[in-house]
């Protein structure tokens, strides 16, 4: 006669696989692990909470917490979660360099208008902070000169310096002052003189870029700084070095 009641033998084994369910869902039976989470809210006293509804107090290593950052989480047996930081996205990690040169010339006149260069442009990371430098190389009119300054992401800081030859320099000569001023806005345009259109003049702009949460592109804009209808010309091999330092 058959019986619809469980053996002892399929007791067992559905006891068994219970307790392998639940020391596998409760910190204290399996020990501390860790994983990728992805963070939704950041709080405002040290912790974040995943997508996923963790909450993590983050390491103080872990600065400048972003939502969307993928992130390592582990737990202690307790059941207390820890966010350990932010995994590499990119690339563009501290000690990294972003590098763009100019492969042709660029010629402008008649314009006091800033506009992108077509070649010295990199693409900068959310929170990042990189030590800028450039080295420019051009010709032009004495009377028109040149000015630059950089199109940022939205919430970048930073301060720079042009450090080339003051506007003042006279027409036909490769010697001037140095202009050495530097100004507390990335997007603030800084002059230099132009000797003529047949002494080339060179500037070492340099200074320190502070990416906010928004990353994106970091362009080098230049123009005439006066109005003149002769050419202005940004030569082949002007450069722009980024090197991320935090």
């Amino acid at each position: 006669m058959s019986s619809s009641s469980a053996s002892p033998a399929d007791l067992a084994d559905a006891i068994r696989r219970q307790a392998v369910q639940a020391g596998a869902e409760t910190p204290a039976v399996r020990g501390a692990d860790w994983r990728l989470a992805t963070v939704a809210t950041v709080n405002t006293d040290g912790t974040i909470i995943t997508t996923d509804g963790i909450t993590a107090r983050r390491l103080e290593t872990y600065r400048a917490p972003a939502v969307n950052d993928v992130i390592v989480v582990t737990v202690s047996g307790n059941g207390n979660w820890i966010a350990a930081g932010r995994m590499a996205t990119t690339l563009d990690t501290v000690g990294t360099k972003l590098f763009a040169r100019k492969t042709a010339n660029t010629a402008r006149n008649t314009t006091t208008t800033l506009a992108d260069d077509p070649h010295l442009t990199v693409t900068v990371t959310a929170n990042a902070v990189y030590e800028l430098a450039l080295t420019l190389f051009w010709t032009g009119p004495n009377a028109g000169g040149i000015k630059g300054a950089f199109a940022v992401p939205s919430g970048t800081a930073g301060r720079w310096s042009l450090y080339g030859p003051d506007v003042s320099m006279t027409a036909g000569g490769n010697t001037a002052q140095v202009r050495a001023d530097s100004v507390g806005s990335l997007t603030t345009a800084l002059p230099a003189g132009s000797s003529d259109t047949s002494h080339a003049m060179t500037a070492q702009p340099t200074g320190l870029v502070v990416v906010g949460g928004t990353g994106g592109s970091f362009t080098f804009q230049w123009a005439q700084n006066t109005s003149n209808a002769s050419d202005t010309t940004l030569f082949t091999h002007s450069w722009m070095s980024l090197i991320r330092v935090a």
